[in-house]
């Protein structure tokens, strides 16, 4: 077996049902706000394209999809970003879902041969992030998120030879799990920065369509660069699962520069998990419309009302720029808090030491819970209701 697996750690669910374990209550009564899995229902077009289609199930998809599906990326990069100019033939590749593609891509992208390659993630993290890193047989580096910073990834502190070991510099903006969004500025520094040191950033966006119907979008990776140019050091990933409700779809894409878009796909003619036809056509009509996605902004608007009017006793909560977490800071142990609020309540909510590791002395993710904002406002109220009943018992 790859002796790389021996470096890999337990996902962070893992670790919660260790936790849970000893707690007898009923399953069917658990109301479970631990997992970002969106629970609003999916647009009826793009089910209706799926279903209507399956005889086509039977084809096998090409690693680099139709050309209409490519269309459709571009549109909405477009639209959504602003940006003037892309090629669907040269600048955009499918792949199942960010997480598979953000996985192959770093196994794709990280040179061995060299000395100490070095992977950048922010603290706390997206698990993948770091097992794709370990798989690939580099070395990570962590950067805190602090809440003092406003839970921005504090990339000033890094060393120099930490620079100039880099290969790739890893984003997720809006944040999971803080919600943190990056601003132009900060995008423009590291690219400086990519360009000086000659690494690739690789920006996980698959929240970025979900912020507050009131405020602007959140600003992306493409807004501040040219990801036509061949000298282009930006990966983006998107995807369909938050946006759209279709999580199950697997169903994403990745834009970058034509020579990494050109080596990814020889990549993922070996290794990647291609399309469906179906999924194809879905794919395209969720990416072309916009409707769906304004309605389930709004929806999340008043979501985010009722979880923040239930958690009446919590000082200074607000609505994170982006994504669908609360970030809360509890007043305990981020263990205790999550089995004594499922002991009491049935409840279950994800400790933030779960999402982190302890970097220079602190654990970021310590004594914070991760909580979805995802399901329907009558169980949101009263789940959170009982998230401020043990914040206040503790």
């Amino acid at each position: 077996m790859n002796k790389n697996l021996d470096f890999l750690t337990e996902y962070p669910f893992y670790f919660l049902r260790e936790l849970l374990s000893t707690v007898e209550n009923n399953p069917e009564e658990t109301l479970g706000l631990h997992i970002g899995e969106p629970k609003n229902i999916p647009p009826k077009e793009a089910l209706n394209l799926l279903n209507n289609h399956s005889d086509l199930y039977s084809k096998y998809p090409t690693s680099k999809g139709e050309y209409f599906l490519r269309e459709s990326y571009c549109n909405w990069l477009k639209s959504r970003f602003g940006i003037k100019s892309i090629d669907s033939d040269k600048n955009v590749l499918p792949i199942a879902g960010s997480r598979e593609g953000i996985f192959s891509f770093i196994q794709a992208t990280i040179d061995t041969s060299k000395k100490n390659p070095t992977v950048i993630i922010p603290n706390p993290f997206y698990k993948i992030y770091e097992g794709a890193a370990t798989m690939a047989g580099a070395s990570t580096y962590y950067v805190n998120s602090l809440e003092e910073n406003n839970f921005k990834p504090n990339f000033d502190e890094l060393p120099e030879d930490v620079w100039k070991n880099c290969q790739l510099l890893i984003l997720c903006s809006p944040s999971n799990p803080t919600g943190y969004s990056l601003e132009k500025e900060d995008y423009i520094d590291l690219l400086n920065k990519a360009e000086k040191y000659d690494f690739l950033i690789c920006s996980d966006e698959c929240y970025t369509d979900i912020y507050e119907s009131s405020q602007s979008a959140p600003t992306g990776l493409l807004e501040c660069c040219d990801i036509t140019q061949d000298n282009s050091k930006a990966v983006v990933f998107h995807s369909l699962s938050k946006r759209s409700n279709l999580a199950g779809l697997r169903s994403g894409f990745i834009t970058a520069n034509e020579l990494i878009i050109n080596d990814l796909l020889l990549y993922r003619t070996y290794h990647g998990v291609t399309l469906s036809l179906p999924t194809q056509m879905a794919s395209s009509w969720a990416w072309d419309d916009s409707s769906h996605v304004e309605n389930n902004r709004r929806d999340y608007d008043k979501k985010y009302e009722i979880a923040i009017t239930a958690l009446q006793d919590v000082p200074k909560i607000v609505r994170p720029p982006g994504g669908f977490y609360i970030w809360l800071k509890v007043p305990c142990d981020d263990q205790l808090f999550a089995k004594r609020l499922y002991q009491e309540s049935n409840v279950i909510v994800l400790p933030g030491s779960y999402l982190a590791v302890e970097n220079k002395g602190v654990n970021p993710g310590k004594d914070f819970v991760r909580i979805a904002i995802v399901h329907e406002t009558e169980i949101i109220e009263h789940a959170l209701t009982a998230v401020n009943q043990t914040y206040v018992k503790v």
